[in-house]
């Protein structure tokens, strides 16, 4: 396992595998790019966090949290019960009952990446 990703180590299924565009953007120097989501491996006390509040929350989903937009509990997470190694994400209201948290979904990393740089874009354009 990549070091960076050593946090989530604990709690990954057998089998799961994040995608490779995953782990090289949270290499790069991405910063402000995609603000106000942020991604949780930025500290893992964020991690440990959304995983303790998850399963709590949604015991009945295998989530891997993996990013947070910040003005919200909105967080995305990839499909745990995912080992193609290019899982999907879901979009998850955090604190919402079970059977309401759910917001959709995308095929994977690459399709939420635009979705967020485009979601940033609008944020930022709306607090000039």
């Amino acid at each position: 396992m990549n070091d960076i990703l050593l946090p989530y180590k604990k709690y990954l299924p057998v089998g799961f595998k994040f995608s490779n565009n995953f782990i090289n953007y949270i290499q790069s120097n991405y910063k402000d790019e995609i603000y106000p989501w942020y991604f949780l491996i930025q500290s893992a006390k964020y991690i440990d966090g959304r995983f303790v509040c998850v399963r709590r929350l949604y015991p009945n989903r295998n989530l891997i949290p993996f990013a947070h937009w910040n003005p919200s509990d909105d967080i995305v997470c990839f499909d745990g019960d995912d080992t193609s190694g290019d899982p999907k994400v879901f979009f998850v209201h955090t604190y919402a009952s079970p059977g309401w948290e759910d917001r959709g979904n995308v095929e994977n990393f690459d399709v939420w990446l635009e979705i967020a740089k485009e979601q940033s874009k609008e944020f930022k354009a709306d607090c000039e």
